[in-house]
């Protein structure tokens, strides 16, 4: 185990080298900000950079641009959005949101947040809800131990290899700061592992003067990580329970075997086209294919892909078609949904079973509703029972006329993907199977972790 953990750590530890580049880019962009007219008292670097607990390769930069807290919120935002973009003059940047819009961009290779919030006592005192990252910059560097800064690195690289790492819309599990706060809790990385295995849906961790009544109001929630800077707000708020169970299955398999294939994700190798085939012949399975929108955040963006997933599948079985399963996939430069039904094509009769017979106010309702009536009224059990034609009857020419509809009705970014998506045949899927798109088929066909 300790040859396997100090391998790990010797391709995610950044070089010494790296760190003083952080550190003088840090000083560069401090030193900017402060010859900058404006309200603010001074700049804090947070987040896993500033703590030494971020993996090689990192570019990020979190900066927080501190103000006091008698300032207006309104002027906090706009004072915060001037000096965001007068940091990156020349560069690229993007606005991007949490309680208040921001500044975010790439500043001479690094990715740069520049970041507006007030200076308060302790984290029960916040305005925003990014005061309290300060708070939590500082906790951890007064609690972690050099040693559990790489227990923690550890962590993160396992949590990225089995795809369970990031409070974004994309990930749904655990951010940074949280695998920072199990190694504090649980010690290192093996006793985090053993404990995670154990865990069960609605498990509770505590620390500093939270208590159990502090959890009850997230209730419900797979994990509860009682935040210890503020004992309203749960770290593990984000985690999906698909991936807290993701999660303990991947480490029961690790206990039982670890390998380096948890750290580090293998490349898929796409199906030959010939087995491919063969696997579609097996499956009634149809695919949209469309754009990643460029003008949307992607966090954004992500949410309305995984809302319109669910409206794609929901409209299917509306029309009654049952779905085995409903995925989606995307490498932000593609976007697609996979479906696999029961059956692609339905009968053109559908049958009907209203109330009993003698139920006179209800079976009225029921055959006085506008249907194209094919044979009935008649009764069977004592049910009215009717047989109807399909509006419907192909699974492809469902989701098509989703995707005309939505190309109108939805949302920027939504609307984008509906218009510019193809909907896919066996046929359809085997002229686009190339690149990213087949690599994930291919791991969507063969329905494996991608750690097994």
């Amino acid at each position: 185990m300790d040859k396997l953990y100090s391998k790990v750590l010797r391709k995610v530890t950044p070089s010494k080298k790296e760190l003083k580049k952080e550190e003088k880019m840090f000083l560069e962009i401090e030193k900017k900000i402060m010859k900058i007219e404006g309200k603010h008292s001074h700049v804090e670097w947070c987040g896993s950079s500033a703590r030494n607990t971020h993996l090689h390769g990192d570019r990020d930069l979190d900066l927080f641009v501190m103000f006091e807290k008698e300032l207006d919120e309104k002027e906090l935002e706009i004072e915060g959005l001037r000096i965001g973009k007068a940091v990156f003059r020349g560069q690229k940047w993007e606005k991007a949101y949490s309680q208040h819009p921001y500044i975010r961009g790439n500043y001479k290779g690094f990715e740069v947040e520049i970041v507006p919030s007030y200076k308060v006592s302790s984290g029960g005192e916040i305005k925003s809800a990014v005061d309290r990252t300060p708070f939590h910059n500082k906790y951890l560097l007064r609690k972690l131990s050099e040693k559990q800064k790489q227990e923690v690195r550890l962590l993160k690289q396992f949590m990225k290899g089995i795809n369970c790492y990031g409070a974004d819309l994309k990930s749904c599990a655990l951010p940074g700061y949280g695998m920072e706060l199990l190694i504090l809790h649980y010690g290192n990385f093996d006793q985090t592992i053993q404990a995670i295995a154990e865990w069960t849906p609605g498990k509770i961790l505590l620390f500093e003067n939270a208590e159990e009544k502090d959890a009850e109001q997230f209730n419900g929630a797979p994990l509860i990580i009682i935040d210890p800077v503020d004992n309203n707000r749960n770290v593990a708020s984000a985690l999906s329970l698909e991936q807290f169970e993701r999660m303990i299955y991947a480490t029961k398999r690790f206990i039982e075997a670890p390998e380096e294939k948890f750290f580090f994700r293998q490349k898929t190798k796409p199906l030959p086209k010939k087995e491919l085939k063969d696997e579609l012949k097996k499956r009634e399975l149809i695919a949209v294919l469309s754009t990643f929108p460029k003008s949307i955040l992607a966090d954004i963006m992500w949410g309305q892909l995984r809302r319109f997933l669910k409206k794609t599948e929901n409209r299917l079985k509306e029309k009654d078609f049952v779905v085995e399963r409903a995925d989606l996939w995307s490498d932000e430069k593609q976007v697609a949904f996979v479906f696999t039904l029961k059956e692609k094509e339905l009968q053109k009769v559908k049958t009907i079973y209203g109330p009993l017979a003698s139920d006179e106010e209800n079976a009225k309702r029921f055959l006085e509703k506008k249907r194209k009536l094919i044979s009935g009224p008649r009764v069977e059990e004592g049910k009215l029972v009717l047989e109807v034609e399909r509006e419907e009857t192909m699974a492809i020419e469902v989701v098509k006329n989703l995707m005309k509809e939505s190309a109108k009705t939805e949302k920027k970014g939504t609307n984008s993907v509906a218009r510019k998506s193809k909907v896919l045949n066996e046929e359809g899927i085997i002229k686009n199977y190339k690149g990213e798109f087949a690599s994930y088929l291919t791991r969507y066909l063969k329905g494996k972790e991608i750690f097994e």
